[in-house]
């Protein structure tokens, strides 16, 4: 049996120390079981903007919370990472203007591959900003 390789430790966190405070808040902001994706498909509205579908319901007593789909066809592993952290910058940077208590998910369909990371941003900060208004 190979010998296991050790754990590089993330910049933010020493051995024993738990999460950052921030780091903590954005954990407890997901959408974390199956069922709260199907109660946003179920009871909530769609927004779509090429290439994004941002789904959302208000959900009045929790926090609010991010979920994201992002399928394979969209591109390797770093590639779908990469555009799960920037649509979570997106959504951290309009936390303040979005009413309380709504679940939100970031649809983004295997057409996005071919966008550049600044229209994905532009188009997600759009949307977001129109749940402030639909609310």
């Amino acid at each position: 049996m190979p010998a296991r390789p050790t754990p590089i430790p993330e910049p933010d966190r020493q051995e024993g120390m738990p999460l950052r405070p921030e780091r903590l808040a954005l954990r407890e902001r997901r959408l974390g079981t199956p069922q709260m994706y199907k109660k946003v498909f179920e009871s909530g509205r769609a927004l779509r903007s090429a290439p994004l579908t941002l789904r959302f319901a208000h959900v009045v007593p929790d926090r609010t919370r991010v979920g994201f789909i992002i399928r394979k066809k969209i591109g390797n592993a770093p590639l779908r990472n990469a555009i799960r952290r920037m649509l979570r910058a997106c959504f951290v940077e309009a936390l303040p203007k979005l009413p309380e208590g709504t679940w939100v998910i970031f649809d983004v369909p295997d057409k996005a591959a071919g966008c550049r990371r600044e229209e994905l941003r532009a188009q997600a900060m759009t949307l977001l900003a129109a749940i402030g208004k639909a609310a």
